[in-house]
């Protein structure tokens, strides 16, 4: 099923193959049902599972199964519900709505109903939590466009592709330059997603190569969710030819938030 992924420099990590591929093809389902030449961005989560996945979505009041629970999946009915208190928060709205579809998709013979808690979100502990987490940033985030938009942002800035993705792949400093001046920002913008999110969506991909190392290393995953401390180091990063490096004063390099057509 992973062959069915149009995408030619990243691919799944090990095992969430299957997963990426049913995402994928609940996408092409909806795109075909539509008439639409490309997926848009963000993905319409929510009109998507009303529309052409003809699944019963409703936004209420769902304390009623527990103080705790923000999304619902109801495996006869075909319906989600969402609790109202998430639509404060738009990631976490589109992501809880994505989980509840990853259930329905993947776990019908699993459980009757699925419930989503404050306490759960990208990268639960739970097996099966994991999976239907795995499904919606999939879904939210599609391997394709992901890369599409990944290498747009480099070009964009002037960044040599594969040198800053083989950068990407370790916890160095330039390797967060990268990801927090010039990634992460405008993939969660582009996408719709949280921070948490788009991290975690990071981490299930990988380069197209003999090295199975996940594109964002899991060390600076982690710190990049955490708030930023001493980001200052940060400015001693600058550019030279494509490349962001570390450099003193005394370097002959152009500063990296000047370098033409970088991003702000």
């Amino acid at each position: 099923m992973s062959a069915a992924l149009p995408s030619q420099v990243f691919e799944p990590i090990r095992g969430h193959r299957v997963i990426e591929a049913q995402a994928w093809a609940c996408l092409e389902r909806c795109q075909r049902k539509l008439g639409l030449d490309d997926i848009p961005l963000p993905v319409p989560i929510d009109e998507w599972i009303e529309g052409p996945l003809g699944i019963r979505f409703g936004i209420t009041d769902l304390s009623y199964l527990g103080k705790d629970v923000l999304g619902g999946a109801f495996v006869q009915e075909r319906e989600i519900l969402i609790d109202q208190r998430v639509l404060e928060h738009e990631g976490r709205f589109r992501f809880t709505c994505a989980h509840e579809l990853g259930h329905l998709t993947l776990h019908r013979r699993v459980s009757g109903i699925f419930h989503e808690t404050e306490a759960m979100g990208p990268g639960s502990a739970h097996r099966i939590e994991r999976e239907a987490d795995r499904f919606a940033a999939a879904f939210l985030m599609p391997l394709p466009l992901l890369e599409r938009e990944l290498l747009r942002l480099l070009d964009e800035a002037g960044l040599n592709r594969t040198k800053c993705i083989a950068r990407m792949m370790y916890a160095t400093p330039e390797s967060e330059w990268l990801w927090r001046r010039r990634l992460l920002p405008a993939l969660i913008e582009r996408f719709g997603v949280s921070l948490s999110a788009a991290v975690f969506r990071c981490r299930e991909i990988q380069p197209r190569i003999h090295l199975a190392i996940p594109l964002l290393p899991p060390d600076l995953a982690d710190r990049l969710t955490r708030p930023p401390r001493d980001l200052g180091r940060l400015d001693a990063i600058q550019v030279m030819d494509g490349v962001p490096v570390r450099c003193d004063l005394f370097s002959h390099v152009e500063r990296a938030d000047a370098t033409q057509g970088s991003a702000t």
